[in-house]
């Protein structure tokens, strides 16, 4: 089972799990993933930098994303994809037991707690007196660009914005969608 209490003490890890909890972040998160293989850890390091009042630069989010690139391909992206196919797989007839599939589903979540963690080591910020939900955008931005991600429709901004109201829960919804635009 996945204990937290294992893990180093990291700030960007408990905003993540706040902003992830938030109504509408967590199916936001997963669109984007889903859609154009983005990284929900890198997407909220993005909206972590903007609430620490940091505007990531080129190199700075380059650096990250080659960092975090081989545990991501190597270890993330193969349990998810192990946890996704018992979810809807049988053998035989015999149905995965839920169990192991949990069992799964912690490993990945540790590991993206790890990759987390190697991100805050990397990259240190501490929450800012004054956060910035536009430089959350703009580090998002820059992302997508180094994602090769050429255009956002309306509902990639909504997700978009779906994150950064998570980071901002006061940013009014259509004024986060303005941010995208």
């Amino acid at each position: 089972m996945f204990d937290q209490s294992q893990l180093p003490i990291n700030p960007f890890w408990n905003f993540s799990l706040d902003v992830y909890g938030q109504q509408g972040v967590a199916p936001a998160c997963l669109v984007l993933q889903e859609k154009y293989d983005l990284d929900v850890n890198l997407l909220l390091f993005c909206c972590w930098a903007g609430f620490c009042g940091k505007q990531l630069s080129t190199k700075e989010l380059s650096g990250l994303i080659s960092g975090i690139e081989k545990w991501r391909d190597h270890v993330i992206q193969p349990l998810r994809d192990i946890r996704t196919w018992m979810k809807s797989e049988t053998i035989n007839g015999f149905r995965h037991t839920e169990g192991l599939r949990n069992l799964v589903k912690d490993s990945e979540l540790w590991a993206e707690a790890l990759q987390q963690n190697f991100m805050h080591l990397h990259m240190t910020l501490r929450p800012a007196l004054l956060p910035s939900s536009g430089m959350a955008a703009k580090n998002m931005v820059l992302y997508l660009e180094l994602c090769e991600v050429d255009a956002i429709g309306t509902v990639d901004c909504a997700d978009l914005a779906a994150i950064v109201r998570g980071g901002f829960p006061e940013l009014p919804p259509l004024e986060a969608v303005w941010l995208f635009q």
